[in-house]
């Protein structure tokens, strides 16, 4: 309890908030409430960043006693590094091929329109991973791409998984989920 009163204002409202949109994001899927299903990707980073300064409050703490200081020290370096990497995924997936194929292979899937209807948008917030080699037979690799697509009857959350051959110009979709 002591550690919670020693946080600082954004700390806290970074918990807070975190803590607020990640059980609206889960609740929002369970009640079929379709607006703002990115709050809970929003809130795992919001999430990461409280943490960030949790482990910030308990290096002051106990560098104030001389204490060792070195796990909450490797504690923010690994949190660093997830939040890095996330980010740049969010920010880089979107203007991948592999992502563009993604999205029009689901804005031509019929079955996927027949269960959410005409496909509005797709979310904000891409995630997912990609890999790409290029070596002297040509460039080739794979990529999961997770995204939500927003239809005009419903939401729904959707993994792609995108391959691309050496041989082939252009990205292909795998599988569905």
């Amino acid at each position: 309890m002591t550690i919670l009163k020693q946080l600082d204002n954004r700390t806290k409202t970074a918990l807070i908030a975190a803590l607020v949109l990640i059980t609206y994001g889960y609740l929002s899927r369970l009640t079929g409430l379709y607006f703002f299903w990115e709050s809970e990707s929003i809130g795992w980073v919001l999430l990461l960043a409280g943490a960030i300064g949790f482990l910030l409050t308990r290096i002051k703490t106990k560098a104030a006693v001389k204490k060792n200081t070195l796990p909450e020290k490797i504690g923010i370096g690994i949190i660093a590094f997830i939040l890095f990497v996330n980010i740049g995924l969010m920010v880089i997936m979107p203007f991948t091929d592999a992502c563009a194929a993604a999205k029009k292979y689901l804005t031509n899937n019929k079955e996927l329109k027949s269960e959410v209807g005409n496909i509005k948008s797709f979310s904000l917030m891409l995630t997912g991973g990609i890999q790409k080699t290029t070596d002297s037979s040509g460039e080739y690799g794979n990529a999961a791409v997770n995204l939500i697509v927003k239809g005009d009857k419903k939401f729904k959350e959707v993994t792609l998984y995108v391959v691309k051959t050496a041989d082939s110009p252009e990205w292909k979709v795998m599988a569905m989920e």
